[in-house]
Formats: structure tokens, C-alpha cells, sequence
């Protein structure tokens, strides 16, 4: 970073402001599923259940994919540094994003859309002298660095680079109908060589205003892309269901606990499906029909679950229990429960859980409708779904590290679509929110934190288990169930992100 003029060694009676500094790995590539192959999973286990596959989807011809192996040696790390303390006491100018709904509109529609991402946007921006002293840290045996290049996670980053980018495309940007979301740009066409050329302006243009595009987040001439934190394409603005295999691949519940969990996830949306009790009946009624202990069974939880973890279904499972869960599925999986994010300036919340065996998160957003009466009612509308098994390492942390991990791996999942958004926190661990609102934190409690601090987090709430259906359904979806490949368990959240 010296070498290259991001940084400079400061002396000590210069330094003004110190932030902690923490090496945070960037989200794990390779472990997801495309939009065909979620489909292609839950027509084969249709197909397999003896229910009407889609006709559209031609099976033979398109083999679901295997989730690529993760390389390891190839991770990228992220530098994240704490400037709260600058933050607090910054005044920078806000700059709206404009309506992300719009952009998305003009986009999509066309036979071609391209998506250039800035790579390391914020380093193209210089930092005055008098203000280099105000962002340092401390390097142990070498001493202090002052930044000379913007930082991530300083408040006015961002305002900062959307006027550069403003002063570098401002004059050319009506030419090529290019739409700008921090730091990703797109544009949209039906003629190739026409958008070609569009290309070729933007690119020199970034040559001479040295500015850097990301080879591996550019893409050019697709079908559809993911922007603003939906996919766009020829057929108009959908969520994006990559981040829902979670829920496409769920298993047929083979004993009582695993249903119970399956109904706790489709009940935290009831009030969003309509007809619910009725498509859920066959499903609640087995679970209303079997002989169950009460919860205060001599010997607590743990004996409780275990009663349950043994009360096998196979017996009881019919043709039309295959039929309801297939329908829940499909229905958490599709508007209009499922919907894409706005960009109103509205917070996202995002609810974790985690446990030994997994983890799991779930992004939404509140939406307001009006019913025939005219009445207006705002209801928590999904937007994604993650879940992935704990590492070997990861599965002997203690409870609380567990949580914390959760929710890192939510950021992590969910960061392309929260960033530079407020964020409302939901936890069933009172020690991580109480950890995540303390201004005096230990050192590693504070390293902790510093991994998630680059996000605009404005409430964490505590959520008590029960009222946690959602994520906690998701984090004990395979609990006790063996590793298998491309379930996450090959990599951790973040190799040496907590302390040894």
C-alpha cells in the first residue's frame, strides 16, 4: 500500500486520530447455484414426489451444475478499519442514489445488458494533507500509516466517489445511457454493435480518467445481471433467486423436529401467503395428530428435541403432505412474498441464528400496501434467504461466537444489497447485541465488530428464539444430518477472523 501511494509512514506528534484495523475475507465465490439450476431442483424433486414438473423446464438437456470447489489460495481479503470516531463528528453531504426501482425499469427490457464494476474505487480518490493525519493506524514494527488514498468505511466515501465519477462520465453520460449505483455501472441495449461502441466510449474514457473496472465483476452482453440487488433481464425485474436455493433445496422433513422446523419457517410468513392455514393444513394437522411430549418433559430441551428427532414420519407421509410442502415451497420462492429490495432510503433488517450444525439469515425489508378498504398496512416482506453448514472449526465455537459468525455470514451474503443502506439488526443473543451497542469494547470484542462496522448499522434488536422462526429454521434445517459437497462446510467465514 506504501509502495503503490495509498499510504505513508506519519510520525507520532503528527497523528490526530487512530482507527483499528482488521483483515476481513471477502464472500466465498463458487458455492452458489444459478437461477436454471434452482429451478432444475425443484422440478426433479417434484418429478420425484410424484408431482406435475414445470412444463417450460426441459430436464435431460440441462444438468443441474455442481457448485464449484473453493479454491483456498485465491481468497480475497477486504481491509476494514473503525473510523467512529471520525464518523461522529464528520459532517459530508449526502448523496442520494437516486430511484434504484427507475434505473432497473430502463434496464431492463433489452436484448443486452453489461454491468462494470469499479475495482478499487475508493483508492482513486486523494485525500487532502491536512486531513491525511485524522485517518491513521498503527502498524506494530513499523509504526503509524496515514491514508493518502480514501479508505473504506469513512462516512463521506461515498459522496466522494459518486463526484468523481460524476466529474469523469458527467459530460458522455447521456450518450451512453449508463445507469450508476456506487460503484457499479450498466447499460442496456438491442443492438450489439451500437452498445459496442457505447463500450469502447466508456472504456477510454476510464483510461484517461484513470479509473479502474473489476475484470472479474464485468459483465458484458447478458440475458440478465444482478443490479441494485435484483436480477434484471429480458423479462422484466425479479428478486434475485440465487440467494434462495437455500429454500429450494429443502428436504422432505423425515421426522417431527424437521417439519416443526419447516412450519416455523413458512409461519413467520403467514400474514404474506394468502390462504395459508388452508394450503398448510395437511402438514399442521399431522403435527397436531401425533403423539408429542409436553415441553417441560423431564430431562429439558436437549430431551425434548431428541423425542422428537425420533419420531419418524414415514409411516404417516402421504401423497398430500408431498403436495402442501412442495406448494409452500414454491410460494417462498415467488412474488409476492418474496420481493426485490427498494432503495427509498427504507432499512433492510436482517435476522441471523446460528448453532453447531449451521447457519442460517434472512434480509427483508417492510413494504406498505393498500387493501379494497383504502386502508394502508405495512407487512416484513423476505427478500433473500442464506444458510450454510458450519466448518469443522466454526462448529466448535461457543454459542456465542456461533451468533456472531451468523450474522458476519449475513453481511457477507447479503452485502451487495445492504451497502450504503441502514441496516436494522434482529438477534436471539442478548450478549451479541449488547456487544454490537458497547462503545467499550476488549480489544478482540472490538476486532469482532470492526468485521461488520463498514455497514450503516442503525438499531439491533433482541429477538427471543421463540419469535425467531425464520433464521432459526434456517440454521437447523440438516442439524444432525453428515457433511456433504457444497454444503459451505468446506470454508469458514473468516479464516482467522476471531481470535486463537
Amino acid at each position: 500500500m506504501r509502495k503503490v501511494g495509498i499510504t505513508r509512514f506519519i510520525k507520532l506528534d503528527e497523528v490526530k486520530a487512530v482507527a483499528s484495523m482488521v483483515l476481513v475475507q471477502k464472500t466465498h465465490s463458487g458455492t452458489s447455484l444459478s437461477l436454471e439450476d434452482i429451478r432444475q431442483i425443484v422440478n426433479r424433486q417434484c418429478i420425484a414426489l410424484g408431482e406435475p414438473p414445470d412444463p417450460e423446464i426441459d430436464i435431460d438437456s440441462t444438468p443441474v451444475a455442481e457448485p464449484e470447489p473453493v479454491d483456498i489460495s485465491k481468497v480475497k481479503w477486504r481491509i476494514c478499519q473503525n473510523f467512529n470516531d471520525i464518523n461522529k463528528v464528520s459532517e459530508v453531504a449526502p448523496t442520494p442514489q437516486g430511484d434504484i426501482a427507475s434505473k432497473q425499469q430502463r434496464l431492463a427490457g433489452h436484448d443486452y445488458i453489461c454491468v462494470l464494476d469499479f475495482a478499487a474505487g475508493f483508492y482513486a480518490i486523494p485525500v487532502e494533507e491536512e486531513s491525511q493525519p485524522y485517518l491513521c493506524f498503527y502498524m506494530e514494527g513499523r509504526g503509524y500509516e496515514a491514508y493518502c488514498r480514501m479508505p473504506m468505511g469513512v462516512q463521506g466515501a461515498p459522496s466522494c466517489f459518486s463526484d468523481l465519477t460524476a466529474q469523469a462520465l458527467s459530460d458522455i453520460l447521456v450518450k451512453l445511457l449508463m445507469e450508476l449505483y456506487v460503484d457499479d455501472g450498466a447499460m442496456a441495449g438491442n443492438d450489439f454493435k451500437e452498445l459496442l461502441g457505447r463500450l469502447r466510449m466508456f472504456f477510454n474514457r476510464c483510461r484517461e480518467r484513470n479509473l479502474s473496472i473489476s475484470p472479474t465483476k464485468t459483465q458484458l452482453f447478458m440475458k440478465s445481471v444482478i443490479f441494485g440487488g435484483a436480477r434484471v433481464g429480458q423479462d422484466g425485474i425479479r428478486p434475485d433467486l440465487a440467494k434462495i436455493a437455500v429454500v429450494a433445496e429443502w428436504p422432505v422433513p423425515q421426522n417431527l423436529l424437521e417439519l416443526m422446523r419447516f412450519l416455523g419457517l413458512t409461519g413467520y410468513f403467514r400474514s404474506l401467503i394468502k390462504d395459508y392455514a388452508r394450503i398448510a393444513a395437511p402438514l399442521t394437522d399431522m403435527l397436531r395428530n401425533l403423539d408429542k411430549p409436553p415441553p417441560s418433559v423431564k430431562g429439558g430441551k436437549r430431551k425434548y428435541r431428541q423425542f422428537l428427532r425420533d419420531h419418524r414420519l414415514e409411516t404417516f407421509w402421504e401423497q398430500h403432505h408431498t403436495r402442501a410442502f412442495l406448494k409452500l415451497k414454491q410460494i417462498l420462492i415467488s412474488e409476492p412474498v418474496l420481493r426485490a429490495p427498494k432503495f427509498d432510503g427504507s432499512p433492510f433488517i436482517i435476522t441471523s441464528d446460528g448453532c453447531k450444525d449451521r447457519f442460517g439469515a434472512v434480509l427483508a425489508q417492510r413494504f406498505s400496501t393498500q387493501d379494497h378498504s383504502g386502508e394502508m398496512t405495512t407487512k416484513v416482506h423476505p427478500i433473500a434467504y442464506a444458510s450454510k453448514r458450519t466448518s469443522p472449526t466454526e462448529e466448535q465455537y461457543k454459542p456465542y461466537l456461533l451468533e456472531f459468525a451468523a450474522l458476519k455470514y449475513a453481511f457477507d451474503q447479503f452485502g451487495g444489497t445492504i451497502w450504503g443502506f441502514p441496516v436494522e439488526v434482529e438477534t436471539d443473543c442478548i450478549a451479541l447485541r449488547d456487544t454490537l451497542l458497547n462503545d467499550k469494547l476488549s480489544v478482540v470484542h472490538a476486532r469482532w465488530r470492526d468485521g461488520i462496522s463498514a455497514y450503516q448499522i442503525i438499531d439491533v434488536r433482541h429477538r427471543p428464539g421463540t419469535s425467531n422462526a425464520a433464521a432459526d429454521a434456517l440454521s437447523r434445517q440438516r442439524s444432525g444430518h453428515p457433511r456433504t459437497d457444497g454444503d459451505g462446510s468446506a470454508w469458514s467465514v473468516s479464516e482467522g477472523w476471531e481470535a486463537a
